[in-house]
């Protein structure tokens, strides 16, 4: 009886490592494929304007921690005017080129445009951007980006 408990013992045991092995291997593809960390976004004000029926200016910071970033999207109603505060902040807009703006710097996007890279430049400092937009009052102001 001991030899036939043996017999079942090593194939368990074996069978448990590859289970373990695949295990890992799935984790480290789920931590790979995580998104970067969230930008966060507080609003400063919010006006109507009133000589512009239906137009609304928004002022925004978005506080992007180090290697965090927004995916691809798209703000359809609205023009947005940045001014990078601190650090470095990488952005490309439709097909142009992918640029590193750091504090000093402006940007403009136009309604509808894509905002294919918004990113922290850094890996070790955070960045933050103030974003005047000028949308129309009802609509949302970002959109993702469909795959």
């Amino acid at each position: 009886m001991l030899v036939s408990a043996h017999r079942f013992i090593r194939p368990a045991v074996a069978l448990l490592g590859l289970g373990a092995l695949a295990v890992a291997f799935h984790l480290g593809s789920v931590a790979a494929q995580q998104q970067a960390p969230a930008t966060k976004v507080s609003q400063l004000m919010k006006q109507m304007l009133g000589d512009v029926p239906g137009r609304e200016v928004m002022m925004i910071t978005l506080d992007i921690p180090p290697g965090g970033g927004s995916p691809p999207h798209r703000h359809p109603a609205a023009h947005n005017f940045g001014y990078v505060l601190e650090g470095a902040y990488k952005i490309k807009l439709d097909n142009g080129p992918e640029m590193v703006l750091t504090k000093g710097q402006t940007f403009y996007e136009a309604p509808g445009q894509l905002h294919a890279v918004s990113a922290n430049a850094s890996t070790t400092e955070p960045a933050k951007v103030l974003v005047v937009a000028v949308h129309e009052a009802g609509k949302p102001l970002t959109v993702p980006e469909k795959p």
